[in-house]
Parts: C-alpha cells; structure tokens; sequence
C-alpha cells in the first residue's frame, strides 16, 4: 500500500511540473508588452476593478484631507 502512494504523488509532481513547464513556455513565446497591454485593458474595461479602484482612492484623499484639516494642510 506504501508503495502506491508513493507512485501516486511522483505521478502527480511529475504532472504538475509539466503542466507548470507549459504554462511557461506559453508565456515566454508572447511578447511581454503584449501580454501587459491586454492585462491593463482587461483590468480597465471591468466596472469591477474601476469601482474600487476609485474607491479606494476617494477614500484615501478623504483621510488624507481630514488629518490634513488638523494639520494645517489645505486640500
């Protein structure tokens, strides 16, 4: 019984290095300002990420006005 699972999880590495060895030639065989371009558009066109991004930012130019305020800083 010991035996087969030790031939299992050597089966399944083997697989998983493999699989991982042809997820990086498809990588390498685009050109990395290809693959960026549509990566940032991707990201842009999702309402998603559009929405907490700029949440995100109101929020953080909210804090920063607000300890500004006390400060001094006008925003």
């Amino acid at each position: 019984m010991n035996g087969k699972w030790v031939v299992l999880v050597l089966v399944l590495g083997l697989a998983t290095t493999f699989l991982n060895l042809a997820i990086l030639l498809g990588q390498s065989s685009t050109p990395v300002s290809a693959r960026a371009a549509t990566s940032a558009n991707q990201l842009l066109d999702n309402d998603d990420f559009r929405d907490g991004l700029t949440r995100i930012i109101r929020k953080t130019v909210r804090d920063y006005c607000t300890v500004g305020k006390r400060n001094g800083i006008d925003c």
